[in-house]
C-alpha cells in the first residue's frame, strides 16, 4: 500500500479519536447550576462537578458520621478529627457556645461537651450560619437551602428558590435576613419567607446588621447595599472587586473585604479603601464594635484592627480561612480541611492561639 494511503488512514483514525473525545459530554458546573446534580449526587464545591453522594460521604465524612453515627458497613472519616469537611461560616454566642457549618451539609455545635456533630437534614453545602441561642440558629447554602434549628432539631425551611444562598443574619428569632446569587434577598419572619427586591442582579455574598434599620449587604462587582428600614440604597464602594464579607460595626461604621486584598471602611457617611499590604483575597470580616475587627484571608493570614492600626495575626496555618466571628474575649476562624482556630484578643504571641488544623490527612494540636 502506498505510503500516503497509510498516512491518510492514520490521520483519519486520529481525527476520529479526537472527534470521539470532543463528543464526550462536559460535566456541567453544579456551583453555577445546582440543579445539574441528580437525586443521588452532591456538588463538590472544589471541582464544581457532581459526585455520587456515597463517594462524597466516604471522602469527606465524619468519624461519628455527619448527621449521625457511622454505620459499621460504611467508610468513616478517621483523620483529621473531628472531621475533614471544609468549613465556611461560624457564628458564636460566647467563647463556649456557637455553630459552624460547611461542605456536604456539615453542622457542628460548640457546647459543654465541646464540638459535636449535628444531624443535618441536607447534603447540600452550607455557606452561612447565624446563631440566635443555644437551641436556635439558621443556616443557608446550596440550591436554596435554608435550615432552622428549633428545640434541638434542624429542619428545612422552604423559601421557594434554587439559587445559591451565601449569607444569613438573624437580627432576632423572628427577623432573619438571607442573601444569595442573582441579587436574592429573603426575609424570614416566623414561618414566612419573603423575597425582597434588592434592585441588583449580582451575586450577594454577605449580610450583617446592627439593627433592623441598619442592614448591610455586599457582593460581586464591588456591590454594597444598605437597608434603612424603608428601602435599599446602593452605595459607592469605589471598587469593582468582588466583596466577600461585610461587618456592621455600629450604626455609623462598617467594614467590607474582598478579592485582591480589598479592604473598605465606612465612616462619616462614606466608604474608603484601607491598605493591608496584601493582594491575597480577604474572605471574612467580623468584630466587636469598631475597635476590635478581624479579617481573614485565603492564604490563612489574618489581620486585626484595634481602632488605630491594622496588625498581622499569627494564625499558624496556611489553610484558607472562610469565616470569622469575634466574641467579647476571643475570635474564632474556620476554613479548609476542617480548620478551626480560636484565640484571645491580646494577640501577642502564637501561644495565644489554640488551633485545630486538619491538613494532608493528619490532625495537629498546638
Amino acid at each position: 500500500m502506498p505510503k500516503y494511503y497509510l498516512l491518510l488512514l492514520s490521520l483519519l483514525g486520529g481525527c476520529d479519536g479526537l472527534w470521539q473525545g470532543l463528543r464526550q459530554p462536559v460535566a456541567e458546573n453544579c456551583v453555577a447550576n445546582p440543579a445539574a446534580c441528580g437525586p443521588a449526587e452532591v456538588c463538590n464545591l472544589t471541582t464544581e462537578v457532581c459526585e455520587p453522594a456515597r463517594a462524597a460521604d466516604s471522602d469527606m465524612g465524619s468519624s461519628t458520621g455527619i448527621g449521625g453515627e457511622c454505620a459499621p458497613t460504611d467508610f468513616c472519616w478517621q483523620q483529621p478529627l473531628p472531621q475533614g469537611n471544609s468549613l465556611r461560616s461560624v457564628s458564636m454566642l460566647s467563647p463556649t457556645s456557637g455553630f459552624v457549618v460547611g461542605d456536604h451539609g456539615s453542622i457542628w455545635q460548640l457546647g459543654p461537651s465541646g464540638w459535636q456533630s449535628a444531624r443535618s437534614p441536607t447534603k447540600n453545602s452550607l455557606l452561612g450560619v447565624s446563631a440566635i441561642s443555644a437551641t436556635a440558629a439558621v443556616a443557608v447554602g446550596q440550591a436554596g437551602t435554608v435550615l432552622r434549628l428549633d428545640g434541638g432539631r434542624w429542619s428545612t425551611v422552604s423559601c421557594n428558590t434554587q439559587v445559591m444562598l451565601r449569607g444569613v443574619r438573624a437580627i432576632s428569632a423572628s427577623d432573619i435576613w438571607i442573601v444569595g446569587d442573582q441579587g436574592t434577598v429573603l426575609r424570614l419572619q416566623g414561618n414566612t419567607c419573603t423575597p425582597l427586591s434588592s434592585g441588583v442582579q449580582v451575586q450577594l455574598n454577605s449580610v450583617d446588621a446592627s439593627s433592623s434599620t441598619n442592614i448591610w449587604m455586599a457582593g460581586a462587582q464591588g456591590t454594597i447595599l444598605h437597608y434603612d428600614g424603608s428601602g435599599f440604597r446602593t452605595q459607592m464602594s469605589g471598587t469593582k472587586e468582588e466583596l466577600r464579607s461585610i461587618y456592621a460595626a455600629t450604626a455609623a461604621e462598617a467594614f467590607a473585604c474582598g478579592t485582591r486584598g480589598t479592604m473598605l471602611r465606612f465612616v462619616a457617611g462614606g466608604w474608603s479603601p484601607v491598605s493591608l499590604g496584601t493582594t491575597q483575597s480577604l474572605e471574612a470580616v467580623h468584630g466587636r464594635l469598631a475597635d476590635n475587627v478581624v479579617v481573614t484571608a485565603a492564604s490563612g493570614a489574618a489581620y486585626r484592627y484595634d481602632g488605630n492600626v491594622w496588625k498581622s495575626l499569627p494564625t499558624g496555618t496556611t489553610n484558607r480561612l472562610d469565616g470569622v466571628f469575634v466574641t467579647s474575649s476571643e475570635a474564632w476562624m474556620v476554613g479548609d480541611f476542617g480548620t478551626i482556630l480560636s484565640g484571645n484578643c491580646q494577640w501577642r504571641h502564637r501561644d495565644d492561639w489554640s488551633y485545630m488544623v486538619g491538613e494532608r490527612g493528619r490532625w495537629t494540636n498546638s
